[in-house]
């Protein structure tokens, strides 16, 4: 697939990575149905879509390749909070879970847009995702975080360089 893209901003929490859950949308669809006695909307599904992260822990043959841009502008837990699941390769759903007995398969989207099937309301990857982080350097991340991570600085650019790459795209 695509390579997937997370930009961060200070807002940013874990969760934004993994999912989003629509309660509102899925809440004003069934008080609609209701007044208009119509058929309830479709499951709980469908007000749930896969963000970069959770898309790229996603089950498949080929590990994906997620680019977590500027994560020195995140909240000062996120990068702890990414190093656990990062670690695990997986995380739960609550939504979900909570319903795993009446639905263990629920069709979601993903961040590509195209439906998966989660089971039990658990993600787990076969293939770790390939992640690049990137940096201004603004301020310095958990010891943990950086010791399982390949370090590369860029400098900047001369005038050569810069044309090259200009050129290029």
């Amino acid at each position: 697939g695509r390579v997937l893209h997370w930009p961060i901003v200070s807002r940013s929490a874990l969760q934004d990575g993994l999912y989003r859950y629509d309660a509102i949308a899925r809440l004003q669809d069934t008080q609609i149905a209701a007044n208009s006695g119509t058929a309830p909307p479709g499951g709980i599904g469908s007000y749930i879509r896969l963000g970069p992260l959770g898309t790229a822990l996603l089950p498949t043959a080929k590990p994906r390749v997620l680019l977590i841009d500027e994560l020195d502008k995140s909240d000062i837990d996120l990068p702890n909070d990414l190093l656990n699941v990062m670690e695990e390769g997986e995380y739960g759903i609550p939504e979900l879970e909570r319903l795993a007995e009446r639905e263990p398969q629920v069709d979601v989207l993903t961040d590509d847009g195209a439906k998966v099937t989660v089971g039990e309301g658990r993600v787990r990857c076969r293939a770790f995702p390939f992640v690049i982080l990137t940096s201004n350097g603004e301020r310095d991340f958990p010891a943990p975080l950086l010791r399982r991570c390949i370090h590369l600085e860029l400098d900047r650019p001369d005038h050569q360089r810069l044309s090259t790459v200009v050129l290029f795209i």
